[in-house]
């Protein structure tokens, strides 16, 4: 069995202000919104969704192979993975510079990005699959997303679909056919919610049945939830991190943990834990990919913190 990672490649650099964007934006001011926040630190690290998710998912002792691009300047990023042992030999050398995202965090976690695409905007390279394989389409290139839901719906390849922040240029169209043949749609609950309106799904049934496929939403400090396609829900709690440092990466932890929860067999409740397990680690560091556990360490932290233990 095999798991595909796409999505973007790319370096993060990441600024944290220490107050809040919701006490300088006036909502009847957003249609003229200026503003410009003193930060306390600028870092900057390797990152990127599919970088993110196979740092994540090696650690856990699974071989991800990355599908993606990066320009000239992006030799550390695969050195990096590669040692980590990241099937990265399949990854695109760009003309164009690597992707980059600039990340502006508040004190209660909220971000504000951009995101300069560069060597992300390759056309990808499709892989040979298999139907034992998974897959995880995250954010990217929109043509590639769509290109590569094609492909593993042909091949009858299981696959989570992520599409982040692409949710806003994806049409409704190719959102609905990529969700039509994802196992599992996952996201945050403000890009679920966006998507929901976008495919035009009524107000009503939001809560209740989504789509045809398995409902991921994460909540950020108060845990997540799977929502199954009869409208059943399952509450996932938080898992305890010893410190909360930085919230971004979290999310791209989480869906390693529940994809290497799913490769394991476990049920939906258990790989969601998994992945909540995960995501406390990636909080502890500044950056997405500075933290570091292995399997046993993860299994440990599991179950002190659910009661299906694994």
């Amino acid at each position: 069995m095999k798991i595909f990672v796409s999505g973007s490649l790319a370096f993060d650099i990441i600024l944290d202000y220490a107050g809040r964007f919701a006490d300088h934006i006036k909502p009847g001011k957003v249609h003229v919104l200026s503003l410009s926040f003193l930060v306390g630190s600028v870092k900057k690290s390797i990152g990127g969704t599919a970088g993110n998710i196979a740092c994540n998912l090696a650690m856990l002792g699974l071989k991800p192979q990355i599908l993606g691009a990066v320009g000239e300047d992006g030799g550390e990023i695969l050195e990096k993975l590669g040692r980590l042992g990241v099937y990265v030999k399949a990854v695109k050398i760009s003309h164009q510079p690597t992707a980059a995202a600039y990340i502006l965090t508040d004190s209660t976690d909220n971000q504000i990005a951009g995101f300069y695409s560069g060597a992300m905007m390759e056309k990808v390279k499709l892989p040979k699959i298999k139907p034992q394989d998974w897959a995880i389409i995250a954010a990217e290139n929109p043509r590639n997303m769509v290109t590569l839901a094609k492909h593993y719906q042909k091949n009858k390849v299981r696959y989570i679909f992520d599409p982040g922040q692409q949710s806003i240029v994806l049409s409704a169209k190719d959102l609905k056919f990529c969700i039509r043949g994802a196992n599992i749609v996952i996201g945050n609950d403000y890009e679920i919610d966006y998507i929901a309106t976008k495919i035009g799904l009524p107000q009503k049934q939001r809560s209740l049945k989504m789509w045809q496929s398995v409902v991921a939403r994460t909540l950020g400090a108060k845990g997540s939830e799977i929502i199954y396609p009869n409208g059943k829900k399952i509450k996932i709690a938080a898992a305890k991190a010893r410190r909360a440092v930085d919230p971004t990466g979290a999310g791209d932890a989480y869906r390693a943990g529940f994809i290497c929860g799913l490769v394991k067999g476990f049920d939906l409740q258990q790989a969601a834990q998994l992945g909540a397990t995960v995501a406390s680690f990636a909080v502890e560091q500044h950056g997405t990919q500075n933290h570091r556990f292995n399997y046993d360490i993860i299994r440990s932290r599991y179950n002190k913190n659910f009661n299906n233990k694994i």
